[in-house]
């Protein structure tokens, strides 16, 4: 592994423990800056003491990691538009301002077309004169049939809201995710309200981004073949379909559609290879490596994996011309702090996670591969670190892969014997395509033998998933169980690193430690729990008793019943029991009523603890609490939202509380 700079990982590990406690424990801005002051003034008095003295005193490292470790949680505070003071939601006063944007990227489109905005202005006068610098990003949606594109500029209403958080138990959380991505409001807007600045001038980036996605789209490609181009070239992924992704999902090759490390590391040796001729040019040839890195980097939109690819083999290209040997710790350390200084959100960011847990586990276990065996001949090595290479990253990832994904692809060492060597085949070959076309010299035969080949690849990948047997799914890993897993895994590491007894003692602690986290996970979720969920045009009570999951639902046939998936994962369901929803039930202990359309409701031998109003019933809520006296009135999102505002005002004048499944969420007891 090479020399190891401690001192980076602790650093490392200081800043981020910062960052995580600035994340879970909500501190104070002004406690941290504070702290953080009298810390440094603490830094700067050891500092000076121990230049005085033979020895130095332990304080002065304790200051030094207190302040990285204040630093931490201050940069991720500093993230949020409160503490932000020209963020543009800071000066948004009415819904008669207006915003200056610009479209910086185009996300995959659902109801909607939907961009990543930039602002550039918030205009206070309707004339579109007044206007305040200020910056952010924002989610938009527009039509589908717009015909906005990246790179235009455009004025709209300042019509902001905040993300929506998720309705029910164990749904993707959108807001969340948004929020590490640095976006925490969005808009909705129809074609009229949008005024397009017809004077704007794309930026140079995008001008070249568009220009070589037309080259790819007139190249003759078919659609499917398109889009996995697109996305392995230019990191554009909005054409891929859903079935497509699935697969490569299935078959755990989804990383070659997000470029990362292994496209930059190709990058790396490939214009390694080209500069071969300027070897004794060491600075010029570094200078044109790191140009290269970035500018690929740049088409491919600085996501996170790129940036900290890029940022890995940037210091990589470094050691290999001074001829130094590098420590890939070393290194990843070095960029992974590097980035969380830049940005601690990244730390949150799934994409930035797994790539990090893969390349540390390489650096960790690769050596321990080729002290095992290391083949003389280069075509049994090549394939030999091949696979090694693909276990120690499988390693690393598959406490993350379990928690995010829940599940694990039991082919993945085939597809990567098949995907490695190929993925760098199709980024030079593509890159060439790319150089030719915009030098409209490119050859038909190329065109049809690159469409070829990445055909097969799309059939290859579909064959793996369709071998389900081989995919484990429906796994559900608590997230202490995920840092418990982790323990096992460097456990592990360090009994091959010393075979000592007190090592495996660590080893067989660490793994009955994970398997007491697992019962105790288990046995969290063999309650019994009531929800009331949130469904569009639809009324659902389920029932959870410990792995059984019984669904009362007016409409037994919606078609998207899988939007349940992740709550019978998460809830470790085994079994589900779809039944027709009455007016009656008695379930843990409390009576509910469904009034529906019917408007059935004058029982009164029946009092209900719970009052769930369905399908827009008219009925006089008024005269109904009147008489069955519920403790909570629950309306859900089968009904009219007219129907909802009423029914919210009266039983505010008859003090009953109201719950509004589209506002709040499930219900649950």
């Amino acid at each position: 592994m090479g020399y190891i700079n401690t001192k980076i990982l602790k650093f490392s590990i200081a800043f981020l423990c910062g960052i995580l406690a600035a994340h879970f424990f909500k501190i104070p801005l002004n406690a941290l800056l504070i702290s953080a002051g009298i810390t440094l003034f603490l830094f700067v008095f050891f500092f000076f003491k121990a230049k005085s003295q033979l020895y130095q005193l332990p304080y002065f490292g304790i200051c030094l990691y207190l302040i990285l470790f204040f630093f931490g949680s201050i940069s991720y505070q500093l993230k949020f538009p409160e503490n932000r003071p020209y963020y543009f939601s800071n000066f948004v006063n009415s819904e008669e301002d207006f915003l200056q944007l610009k479209l910086t990227e185009e996300l995959k489109p659902n109801f909607h077309k939907r961009f990543i905005v930039e602002v550039d202005y918030v205009i206070h006068n309707r004339d579109l004169i007044k206007r305040k610098p200020a910056f952010g990003k924002i989610l938009v949606g527009v039509p589908l049939q717009s015909n906005l594109k990246v790179g235009q500029q455009i004025t709209v209403p300042a019509k902001i809201t905040s993300i929506n958080l998720p309705l029910n138990p164990h749904q993707f959380n959108y807001s969340e995710y948004m929020k590490f991505q640095g976006i925490f409001y969005q808009i909705n807007l129809s074609e009229h309200q949008i005024l397009i600045d017809q004077n704007a001038k794309p930026s140079l980036f995008t001008k070249i981004k568009r220009s070589l996605l037309q080259t790819l789209q007139d190249s003759g490609f078919k659609k499917d073949e398109l889009a996995i181009i697109q996305a392995l070239i230019l990191g554009e992924r909005n054409g891929i379909s859903n079935e497509i992704y699935q697969n490569y999902a299935a078959a755990g090759a989804i990383h070659i559609l997000a470029v990362s490390g292994l496209h930059i590391g190709i990058i790396l040796l490939l214009i390694n290879f080209l500069l071969k001729p300027i070897q004794q040019s060491k600075w010029l040839k570094l200078a044109l490596t790191l140009a290269g890195i970035w500018s690929f980097a740049l088409l491919t939109g600085l996501s996170a994996s790129v940036v900290r690819a890029s940022f890995m083999f940037s210091f990589v290209a470094f050691g290999l011309q001074i001829h130094r040997k590098i420590s890939l710790l070393n290194t990843v350390f070095s960029a992974f702090l590097i980035l969380i200084l830049i940005n601690p959100f990244y730390v949150f960011q799934v994409g930035f996670q797994l790539s990090f847990a893969a390349v540390f586990s390489i650096a960790l276990f690769q050596p321990k591969f080729n002290k095992l065996w290391y083949p003389k001949n280069r075509i049994v090595r090549f394939f030999y670190q091949m696979i090694s290479v693909s276990l120690c990253a499988q390693i690393g990832v598959l406490p993350l892969s379990l928690y995010y994904f829940h599940q694990f692809p039991g082919l993945f060492l085939l597809t990567n014997m098949v995907i490695l060597p190929g993925l760098g085949i199709l980024l030079i070959l593509g890159i060439l395509i790319l150089i030719l076309g915009v030098l409209d010299v490119l050859p038909k035969v190329l065109v049809k033998f690159y469409s070829i080949l990445v055909e097969k690849l799309n059939a290859f990948i579909a064959w793996v998933a369709s071998k389900e047997n081989f995919i484990i799914n429906e796994i559900h890993l608590s997230a202490f169980s995920v840092l418990l897993l982790f323990g096992v895994i460097m456990s592990f590491f360090f009994l091959l690193q010393q075979k000592q007894k007190r090592h495996v003692f660590l080893v067989l602690t660490a793994i009955i430690a994970f398997q007491i986290s697992l019962l105790i996970d288990q046995y969290q979720h063999s309650s019994e729990e009531i929800f009331i969920l949130n469904k569009s045009g639809n009324s659902i009570i389920a029932e959870k008793k410990a792995q059984q999951l019984n669904l009362f639902s007016h409409n037994l046939k919606d078609s998207s019943w899988n939007y349940l998936e992740d709550f019978k994962i998460a809830e470790k369901i085994s079994n589900i029991e779809f039944n027709k929803l009455e007016n009656f039930y008695e379930l843990k202990q409390k009576r509910i009523l469904v009034i529906d359309s019917a408007a059935l409701f004058n029982f009164p031998e029946f009092k209900p603890d719970i009052i769930l109003l369905s399908n827009s019933p008219k009925v006089n809520l008024e005269r109904t609490i009147a008489i069955l006296k519920p403790h909570i009135v629950i309306a859900d999102a089968s009904n009219y939202p007219n129907f909802i505002t009423l029914w919210k005002q009266t039983c505010i004048h008859k003090k009953v509380p109201f719950y509004q499944t589209g506002k709040k969420g499930a219900f649950n007891y």
